[in-house]
């Protein structure tokens, strides 16, 4: 019951928190391209290498803590399926090449945001 409940409050502290810095993120370049979810998902990868490499190195949270910030808050904090449709949105108004900026930009920052973490962490094993 606690698994639930750890990744239940993750979760609705990492929805609200994209909400707020993916608006907050859009408002201030109000351009029409998804920064906001961009800057979001890429954040989000950072910390999950981080949180991932301290998880595998130190060994300093219990499995309760794990679930609420990975599973919980990080699960709701990035959005794949809202990438995903902001990609479409772009395609379909005839920008494909802002939805490949987009896509690229995403998907290689994030991957490499996930190593960067969990290479920063692994340093001080």
């Amino acid at each position: 019951m606690l698994s639930i409940v750890s990744i239940g409050l993750g979760g609705a502290l990492g929805a609200i928190s994209r909400f707020l810095l993916s608006t907050l993120v859009n408002n201030s370049h109000n351009t029409g391209f998804p920064y906001g979810t961009m800057t979001v998902n890429l954040i989000g990868s950072l910390l999950i290498g981080i949180l991932w490499g301290i998880f595998e190195h130190f060994n300093i949270l219990p499995v309760a803590a794990r679930l609420f910030l990975i599973t919980g808050f990080l699960g709701a904090f990035t959005t794949f399926s809202t990438f995903s449709l902001e990609i479409h949105g772009l395609i379909t108004k005839t920008q494909l090449h802002l939805g490949l900026i987009y896509a690229i930009i995403s998907l290689v920052g994030g991957l490499l945001l996930v190593f960067v973490g969990f290479s920063a962490v692994s340093a001080f094993k």
